[in-house]
């Protein structure tokens, strides 16, 4: 009978999943597309993207993952089963048990977890076990930057964990709700405050990634579209990373504040370690520009940010 142990991190942008067998690791957007008129999900992932985006595909594209959470039990299903399908497909038969392991946010309730473990076992698996995500990270991450301990922030798309992590536990901890997705409504708002253009969800992010900053004399400028509030008409304007800087300071001051408190919270002998090894970063928010000299400055602690910042929580499971 075989037996495959499989690692899961539901993220709300990204569903992860890896094999620790071979080391085999996948991942696909967390989004499925359901028919708008029979209901029912006709594709998951990169092909739900597409369908979503064909004129008069008569689609609707659903997410069903929310802060690590399950929302759809039947989207879940269909995405956790075509990475189950990649991972295991040609080797999976009737006699073959997996158990799974799954990252969670470390704020996550009791029911959320039951939920996910109904999931899981619905599909065929034997036994459903729970990692914190810093824990999961912080496998990967301390290899990486040859450390014991240290502060773990991983930024993701609609939740953000930070951790004191020490001997493969959680010294003091917090989940915020706080992140990627916060930031591009502040940067929407700002744009829509100040040039009267109320800009779609992919035009502020694609403004996020390629134009907000932390550093002060960053001189970038990204052209974005639409709509004027006051003539519904499309416009076109240019947005320097100079004007969205104090935007994007005063959110991540937010981290600063908490990882502050997290320091204070801990033993002496602890914070001082930790201090000294300081704030490892990882998630998609790790690569705002500038993040890691920012904060350096304001904690006045070394930072790094890791090689591959969205594949630490997957690396970790598999590490474990």
């Amino acid at each position: 009978m075989a037996n495959y142990e499989l690692v899961f991190d539901l993220g709300s942008a990204f569903v992860s999943a890896g094999s620790k067998k071979d080391g085999f690791t996948d991942k696909i957007p967390a989004v499925v597309a359901v028919a708008t008129d029979t209901k029912q999900i006709v594709s998951v992932g990169v092909e739900a993207l597409r369908l979503g985006s064909t004129v008069g595909g008569g689609v609707k594209l659903t997410h069903p993952i929310l802060e690590g959470a399950i929302i759809d039990i039947d989207g879940a299903k269909a995405l956790i089963s075509a990475l189950l399908e990649r991972l295991v497909n040609y080797k999976m038969s009737a006699f073959s048990r997996y158990t799974v392991t799954c990252a969670v946010p470390c704020g996550m309730i009791s029911s959320d977890k039951n939920t996910i473990e109904t999931v899981f076992l619905s599909l065929g698996a034997k036994a459903v076990g729970f990692v914190e995500t810093p824990v999961a990270d912080s496998a990967h991450l301390f290899n990486e930057f040859r450390t014991r301990q240290g502060i773990v922030v991983d930024i993701g798309q609609d939740c953000t964990d930070l951790a004191v992590v020490s001997s493969n536990a959680i010294a003091a901890g917090c989940t915020l709700y706080y992140s990627g997705k916060n930031l591009t409504e502040v940067i929407s708002e700002r744009i829509r405050s100040k040039y009267m253009i109320r800009l779609d969800a992919d035009a502020a992010d694609y403004l996020k990634l390629n134009c907000a900053s932390l550093y002060p004399n960053d001189t970038t400028v990204v052209a974005v579209s639409g709509v004027n509030t006051q003539t519904g008409a499309i416009e076109q304007v240019n947005v320097s990373a100079k004007e969205l800087y104090d935007t994007v300071v005063e959110f991540v001051r937010k981290y600063v504040r908490i990882i502050k408190s997290l320091v204070d919270s801990v033993p002496s002998d602890l914070a001082m370690l930790v201090h000294n090894d300081g704030v490892m970063l990882c998630g998609g928010g790790a690569k705002l520009a500038g993040l890691d000299m920012f904060l350096q400055s304001e904690l006045g602690m070394p930072i790094y940010v890791a090689t591959m910042p969205e594949d630490v929580t997957i690396k970790g499971l598999l590490a474990m």
